[in-house]
């Protein structure tokens, strides 16, 4: 996991988003989104694909993976787990988030996250 924030760091940093996002929020959707789709989707061995594009005024996150499975929050959580918390933590952070079927039998998660209100440097 710690692979795919450091690409999305780069790639944040390399093309500005980092002044629009806050980049934390952008890295903690990442591997909130990527960690699910590597822990419960059926991929085997199939790759995983993490897209991000800015659109319409959002960043939008998405993670591509080949089960068809769609992701549902766990809402009866223990306090004291250490995990669990995902898609709740995406839904927190992210303007919206959903998931769709891909017509070749696999889907996308996605998150978008809404520009942060101050300027960084």
């Amino acid at each position: 996991m710690a692979v795919v924030r450091w690409h999305v760091t780069y790639y944040c940093i390399w093309r500005g988003l980092h002044r629009r996002y806050l980049l934390d929020d952008v890295q903690v959707v990442v591997t909130e989104l990527f960690t699910n789709a590597v822990r419960h989707a059926e991929h085997r061995g199939q790759p995983i694909t993490v897209v991000l594009d800015p659109r319409n005024g959002a960043l939008r996150v998405e993670v591509h993976d080949p089960d068809p499975t769609l992701p549902t929050p766990n809402l009866d959580i223990d306090l004291d787990a250490t995990c669990g918390r995902g898609l709740l933590l995406v839904e927190t952070l992210a303007h919206r988030w959903g998931a769709v079927p891909l017509p070749d039998g696999g889907k996308v998660v996605f998150a978008e996250i809404e520009p942060c209100s101050r300027q960084a440097g």
